[in-house]
């Protein structure tokens, strides 16, 4: 299955969680070890300044960072428990509301993929530390984020 397919299928995924839903979240890129999605501004996202409410940045960083951590483990997902253990955000500058869409990208090395599959074939827990960057349609950057993404065998 090639990566476009594979992106599809977790968006599809993705697209059936309420939160995503709500933020109309979509996704723009997938393949091993990277994933890019964005939202384009709604007047419900916005906060009393008219920038993108900073729970719906997190949101959208969360979402990068884990379609980023499966990405590249897709196949092994019947394997596998995945959930975000724990994340922070740097809020960088404005995002303001008329400066959107916004694209989240989060991305990692291909030596960090193969150590992954390794260690889901050894049946070995992984922690895996996942960033992101948030982009406005200029391209300025609006946050940084970093997830902590658990991918452990799953319990029979």
């Amino acid at each position: 299955m090639d990566s476009t397919t594979m992106g599809d299928l977790v968006m599809a995924g993705f697209q059936k969680l309420g939160f995503i839903q709500y933020a109309g979240i979509e996704g723009v890129e997938f393949e091993a070890g990277r994933n890019v999605v964005s939202i384009a501004p709604r007047p419900e996202h916005l906060n009393h300044n008219g920038d993108l409410h900073a729970a719906v940045l997190f949101g959208l960083a969360e979402t990068a960072a884990m379609g980023a951590a499966v990405s590249g483990i897709v196949d092994l997902m019947g394997e596998t428990f995945i959930v975000a253990r724990n994340g922070r955000i740097e809020y960088l500058a404005r995002a303001k509301g008329t400066a959107g869409p916004f694209l989240a990208t989060s991305e990692f090395g291909a030596d960090t993929l193969e150590r992954l599959r390794a260690d889901i074939a050894g049946h070995v827990a992984v922690e895996l530390e996942v960033p992101v960057q948030i982009a406005d349609e200029s391209g300025t950057p609006v946050a940084a984020a970093a997830f902590t993404a658990v991918i452990r065998p799953r319990r029979t």
